[in-house]
């Protein structure tokens, strides 16, 4: 059985050999576009360059300015909802019942670094910093404790953690208010 294809058109052949030059011919002008530039290095160690706000490092456990007390009440909300199980925590409670952080440990090594954690965290008191240059030669330097995990809150960050909690207290509350006025209106026309 013999292949009866149509000759290919001129154009067809064409096209054959100008789309791969046209390729070549965009990836050459990207590069002498860059050829010319200036070039930006940073000279590490002394030099750093400004990150973006946004940027989410090293984890780190907020304490209260001043007296270095613990913020956080271990609700174990930040374990709960961390996708890759990297934090640890075992509560410990005092003799008034309250609970306290026993253990608070962090495997950054398995660290998706997603603010999960931050977010969730009814207390505040979890952060991601911009620290960028922490490294560790064994994953045992990558597994961080409380103590490797907590510094005090400065000011501000203090300041805006009250102010949120009082704004979310006041939801609540109006919340709270307009679900018994409706309950009390239900009642009144029932």
């Amino acid at each position: 059985m013999s292949d009866h294809r149509p000759p290919e058109s001129f154009l067809r052949k064409l096209s054959k050999v100008f789309i791969p030059l046209w390729g070549i011919r965009a990836g050459l002008y990207l590069t002498a576009q860059h050829l010319f530039k200036r070039k930006f290095t940073v000279q590490y160690p002394e030099q750093r360059i400004e990150i973006d706000p946004s940027y989410r490092g090293k984890l780190s456990l907020l304490t209260e300015p001043g007296n270095n007390a613990d913020i956080c009440i271990s609700c174990q909300q930040c374990a709960k909802i961390c996708p890759v199980e990297c934090i640890h925590i075992i509560p410990t409670v005092d003799e008034k019942k309250k609970r306290h952080v026993g253990t608070f440990d962090v495997d950054l090594a398995k660290c998706l670094f997603c603010g999960l954690c931050e977010d969730i965290c009814p207390e505040f008191c979890i952060v991601l910093d911009p620290l960028y240059d922490y490294s560790s030669y064994s994953r045992d330097g990558l597994y961080l404790t409380v103590e490797g995990l907590s510094r005090n809150a400065d000011d501000e960050e203090w300041r805006a953690m009250r102010e949120v909690k009082e704004k979310k207290k006041r939801e609540a509350e109006a919340k709270k208010k307009a679900r018994e006025a409706a309950a009390a209106e239900k009642k009144k026309e029932g």
